[in-house]
């Protein structure tokens, strides 16, 4: 219950005090006397935003207090915010001219979500036109719904979860499908240049390798006939040539080895380079004999070389750049051959979604079918006492889509006079009568 409720320069209001008493109290003034300005201090109290200009022109803030009952309840709720010695709950919120607010739980520092989180177990707060709120859809199944108690509000949690996980498992599975034939395209591309690459089977040392074949035949005549002429020089057909006056020498130096240790030293080098030359003219003639006659060889070098270079300039540059290339097509490869199995796996997704959705829709409409008789029932004793003793009220509960509310579509329908037929309230009740289908 509110106590009290103090305001202070808030609009036009510079002080007022309510002192309420228990049961029915009412506030009444002409048009612009204030009567909003209350209406708002106890939004403010609630944790309600504060508007700009609210506080009253040449004061340095505007201030709101409520004292309230302290129900075991909130006590638990607020916890620390309260002293354990407390016996009633003062609420209070202060909005300075610069729009700064603070607000206080018995003169604790707390927020406005405190404020909120309290008000709602203190105080149900309806503000001048609340009752249209009546006419809409969603709020007439808030309504039902809050009737059937806190086990509704988690099975709504629940809904909500379920058509969520639904939705995004439709959603996520209909990019999957729908990309089907971008994806195959892909993946024929894909295959094809995997297939190339590695029919190829590009190597990096076997391209250093025919790189240097392909100089090799280019001048296959140049190179044969400098290595037979210089192996002629060395050692040739007729005459001595260079190795055989090199022999020559080494024989002379032979004959006079073991006289003079310096000559010793220089005959040991002339014959390591008599041995040099006889070698070296012996390997020049076997490179010269080595060296491929074949005219189609080059050909052959030139067309693997011409296949390797098309990979080179089509996947990067290099053959390495080929070989990370075809790595790359192979992780895609496998990556878009999984897309049946995503499929799979997001049908299932959808299908578990699917079934909590309806298991949860059906939880929910039980809950509803059985509170739905309570509350009009509940209603229209209410409305006795307002001075509606003759009307009926009804709640319809039929099927739709599942959504994240469940499946139910709720009606709220009004007789408001006996003999007259039942019709939705948006359509069959005036404004005062849905004021008093609100109260």
């Amino acid at each position: 219950m509110l106590h009290e409720l103090r305001v202070e320069n808030l609009l036009l209001i510079e002080r007022a005090e309510l002192r309420l008493a228990p049961g029915l109290n009412v506030i009444t003034g002409e048009t612009g006397a204030g009567k909003t300005v209350l209406a708002h201090a106890l939004d403010l109290l609630l944790g309600g935003k504060a508007r700009t200009g609210i506080v009253r022109p040449g004061a340095a803030e505007a201030s709101v207090e409520g004292v309230f009952d302290l129900p075991d309840a909130v006590r638990e709720q607020l916890g620390d915010l309260l002293a354990p010695d407390a016996e009633e709950l003062v609420l209070a919120r202060r909005v300075a001219a610069s729009g700064r607010t603070r607000a206080l739980i018995n003169g604790r520092s707390a927020t406005a979500g405190d404020l909120r989180d309290a008000g709602v177990a203190l105080l149900a707060f309806y503000g001048q036109h609340e009752h249209r709120r009546l006419m809409l859809a969603s709020a007439q199944l808030d309504l039902l719904d809050g009737y059937c108690g806190p086990q509704q509000a988690e099975l709504r949690v629940r809904a909500t979860a379920a058509h969520e996980a639904a939705r995004q498992a439709r959603a996520a599975l209909d990019a999957l499908r729908g990309d089907a034939g971008a994806r195959q395209r892909e993946l024929d591309l894909l295959r094809f240049e995997l297939s190339e690459i590695d029919e190829a089977a590009p190597d990096p040392a076997e391209h250093a390798d025919l790189l240097a074949r392909r100089e090799r035949l280019r001048h296959l005549e140049a190179l044969r006939g400098a290595a037979f002429g210089s192996a002629q020089a060395l050692a040739p057909d007729d005459g001595p040539g260079a190795a055989g006056l090199l022999s020559a020498g080494a024989s002379l130096l032979d004959g006079v080895d073991g006289v003079d240790t310096e000559l010793d030293a220089l005959a040991e080098r002339f014959r390591a380079l008599t041995i040099e030359a006889t070698e070296l003219g012996a390997d020049l003639r076997r490179y010269g004999d080595g060296l491929d006659g074949d005219p189609g060889a080059l050909d052959v070098v030139e067309e693997r070389l011409a296949l390797l270079d098309r990979l080179i300039r089509k996947h990067g540059g290099t053959i390495e750049a080929v070989l990370a290339h075809a790595e790359t097509c192979r992780a895609r490869v496998a990556a878009q051959d999984d897309a049946e199995g995503r499929a799979a796996a997001l049908e299932h997704a959808l299908t578990a979604a699917l079934g909590d959705q309806a298991a949860v829709a059906r939880a929910l409409h039980a809950a509803r079918a059985a509170a739905a008789p309570k509350l009009a029932a509940a209603v229209v004793d209410g409305l006795a006492d307002l001075a509606m003793e003759g009307a009926s009220f009804d709640v319809r509960i039929e099927p739709r889509e599942p959504g994240p509310t469940g499946a139910d579509a709720v009606e709220f329908l009004l007789a408001p006079n006996s003999g007259v037929p039942a019709g939705p309230v948006r359509d069959a009740a005036s404004g005062g009568e849905l004021s008093r289908v609100m109260l």
